[in-house]
C-alpha cells in the first residue's frame, strides 16, 4: 500500500473492494434484448384524454346554455348531444389505453430486473456482505 505525505492532517480514505458478477456473454445478450423490447412510456394517451375531458367538460357547458334558450334549434341540441357523448367515450377509452401502456412498461421493466435477480441468485456471495 503507498503512504503518502501531506503537509496538513488529511484523512485519505482507501477503496473498499467490490465484488463482481461474472456473466455468461448469453445472459447478456438476453438483458440487453430485453432492455431494447421496453418500449418508452410516452404520454401521447394521456394528452389526448385530457382534450376529450376538456372537450365533454365544456359541451356540458354548452347544454345548460342551450337547454335555458328557449329557441334553440333542434340540431343545436342535437350537435351538442353527440359532441358530449363522443369525447366522454373517447376520454375514457383513451384514458383506458393510457393505464394499459403504462402497465405494458412497468411489467417488462420488472421482468428485466427479475433476470438481473435470478442471474445474482446464481452466484454465492461471502458472509457479511
Amino acid at each position: 500500500m503507498t503512504q503518502f505525505q501531506f503537509t496538513q492532517d488529511y484523512q485519505v480514505y482507501q477503496v473498499k473492494q467490490e465484488g463482481i458478477y461474472p456473466i455468461k456473454e448469453t445472459d447478456w445478450e438476453r438483458l440487453k434484448r430485453m432492455i431494447m423490447s421496453i418500449i418508452p412510456h410516452k404520454r401521447i394517451f394521456q394528452m389526448l384524454y385530457s382534450i376529450a375531458i376538456g372537450i365533454f367538460g365544456s359541451s356540458i357547458f354548452s347544454l345548460i346554455t342551450i337547454y335555458l334558450l328557449d329557441s334553440a334549434p333542434n340540431w343545436a341540441i342535437l350537435t351538442n348531444w353527440i359532441i358530449t357523448l363522443v369525447s366522454l367515450i373517447c376520454g375514457v377509452g383513451l384514458m383506458i389505453l393510457d393505464n394499459q401502456q403504462k402497465e405494458i412498461v412497468t411489467k417488462s421493466a420488472d421482468e428485466v430486473i427479475s433476470e438481473m435477480t435470478l442471474i445474482e441468485n446464481a452466484f454465492e456471495k461471502p458472509k457479511g456482505e
